[in-house]
């Protein structure tokens, strides 16, 4: 029992001053990203990308750096079909600042013209929350991807 007690107050205290899960990611991204398709799914098992970012990241509001991201997908679709993002991982760099996670949810949607509408959720690790991607995959001459991360969900036109 006396051993007990001291385990207890340890458990406590970490209850205590845990934070509840977060919706929102922790550090806060909104920015912007530009980059290209640096292996497609089909040779290399993953889509992977990499480019840079620009805008709020942490307390940061004109941060510049760089991400890269790997996911794997269905099939892409037919004009006006949506694929699943089955899976991915994504690192976000500026300064010495490194932000990781995976892609835990998305869709990739066919606009009928080479182009691609991308909505992701990104799962930070360590217990940063979310943050969401939404922009567009061009296949239109070499592969890129832009758009933004930000802090709600959705694609807003």
């Amino acid at each position: 029992m006396k051993r007990a007690i001291p385990l207890l107050t340890a458990l406590m205290i970490v209850v205590a001053v845990s934070r509840p899960v977060q919706a929102v990611s922790d550090p806060v991204i909104d920015a912007r990203i530009f980059g290209i398709e640096l292996c497609p799914q089909f040779i290399c098992g993953a889509a992977i990308f990499s480019g840079v970012v620009a805008g709020q990241v942490g307390n940061n509001p004109r941060a510049f750096g760089t991400f890269a991201v790997a996911i794997i997908h269905e099939d892409l679709p037919d004009p006006g079909q949506e694929a699943a993002i089955v899976d991915g991982v994504f690192e976000i760099r500026v300064r010495l600042q490194r932000i990781r996670g995976v892609v835990s949810d998305g869709t990739l949607t066919n606009n009928g013209d080479n182009t691609f509408t991308v909505e992701a959720v990104l799962t930070i690790a360590g217990g940063g929350g979310e943050a969401f991607f939404c922009g567009t995959l061009d296949h239109r001459g070499f592969p890129t991807i832009s758009g933004t991360i930000a802090q709600v969900p959705g694609c807003i036109p």
